[in-house]
């Protein structure tokens, strides 16, 4: 059986994604478009880092490894690009599918992706999960998308949808949000994840913006 990995070649995001040969991992992002289901307030960029200043630190806080991509869709015949993360249940500590949910549903994400682990080596089966309950939501609440080995990775890109029922590409070089390195650290980190994202301080510059 040809191993998926072998169809992702040796990519910066393989190698990111090769954290699923031991451990679960998944991916999402905080972007959206406009809230209240695409119908409320559209969303500034400035507004879109702070939610995923919100959502790195609440995976952070959860003791994941959390690996910053960069995801690139299509709109209007434009490419448009944003910050994803894919996260790894490196302590194994077997939760990393409901947090995911948890965190799609707060942020109001079409969907998550979830990689048991093995999947990449095929043993498993990826798969998205609808996470809101919008009507735009192509994939409904609670369903799966099963993604089989040619579907899921092709020459270095994985191919996915994760927001606004759009193609979505994550093909960037990973970068690992590091952990604090002092007890005030830590402190500010769990402050961050227990603060509402619009709540949020946010300075330009960082791994949380494209």
């Amino acid at each position: 059986m040809t191993k998926l990995s072998e169809y992702l070649k040796e990519s910066s995001l393989s190698k990111v994604f090769r954290h699923n040969e031991q451990h679960d991992c998944g991916a999402l992002t905080a972007f959206r478009i406009a809230e209240l289901c695409g119908d409320g307030d559209i969303l500034t960029k400035q507004q879109n880092m702070k939610r995923n200043k919100s959502l790195g630190a609440k995976l952070k806080a959860n003791g994941y490894t959390v690996i910053r991509v960069i995801g690139k869709y299509l709109k209007d015949d434009e490419i448009k690009k944003e910050v994803s993360f894919v996260v790894v249940d490196i302590k194994d500590k077997g939760n990393l599918k409901k947090t995911l949910i948890k965190l799609g549903e707060e942020f109001e994400q079409d969907s998550i992706l979830f990689m048991p682990k093995g999947a990449i080596i095929g043993d498993t089966q990826a798969f998205l999960m609808g996470t809101n309950h919008c009507n735009n939501n192509w994939l409904g609440y609670g369903n799966k998308k099963i993604y089989t080995k040619s579907k899921f990775g092709k020459d270095g890109k994985v191919y996915t949808t994760l927001i606004n029922g759009r193609q979505f590409v994550l093909e960037d070089k990973g970068i690992e949000l590091t952990n604090p390195n002092t007890g005030y650290g830590y402190w500010s980190l769990y402050n961050v994840a227990e603060c509402k994202w619009n709540d949020i301080e946010y300075t330009e510059g960082t791994l949380f913006e494209v």
